[in-house]
């Protein structure tokens, strides 16, 4: 088990660098679109479109298995300290649960438009120039999806934990 977590982990944090290549790589393209404005009255006229659909969306949804599995996301432990350490593991591995029932349904949902949209070749039309969006409707699907093997992995991991001291 040990194993799986630790490759989970490898994965995870893999996406999570292509979602900080993302922050840097649509900082230098904003600047360089504010430079080039500024200096030389040129604006690329697809900034906005690729902020929207190809920087914020691997961006906000790449990284959910890597916060997943540092627990770092939003939690909320209003009676955890009053509780033993075996009902607080078990209740760990249900909460991991169902989050991953939670996300399993979001990639259910996701799944559909994604390939709704892959299929019909999606695009949007920025003065003369057809800008293709489809491809950006993968980042959610694979993000839930893997953020359900996190919670799948880290519910198996904290059950096999509940009644081990330390």
């Amino acid at each position: 088990m040990d194993t799986i977590v630790k490759a989970a982990s490898v994965v995870a944090r893999v996406l999570a660098l292509l979602g900080a290549i993302a922050v840097v790589v649509m900082m230098l393209h904003i600047c360089l679109d504010v430079v080039l404005r500024n200096l030389f009255r040129y604006s690329f006229s697809s900034t906005n479109a690729m902020v929207a659909r190809y920087y914020m969306v691997p961006l906000a949804f790449l990284p959910l298995a890597y916060i997943e599995l540092r627990d770092e996301m939003v939690s909320v432990e209003l009676i955890d300290g009053f509780l033993p350490r075996w009902l607080r593991q078990a209740s760990d591995a249900l909460v991991a649960l169902i989050a991953c029932g939670i996300y399993g349904t979001l990639t259910w949902a996701t799944w559909g438009s994604m390939v709704s949209n892959w299929s019909r070749g999606t695009m949007i039309e920025l003065g003369e120039i057809a800008f293709l969006t489809y491809p950006s409707y993968v980042f959610p699907t694979v993000g839930f999806a893997l953020a359900t093997a996190a919670c799948l992995i880290k519910a198996a991991d904290r059950a096999r934990q509940i009644g081990d001291p330390a």
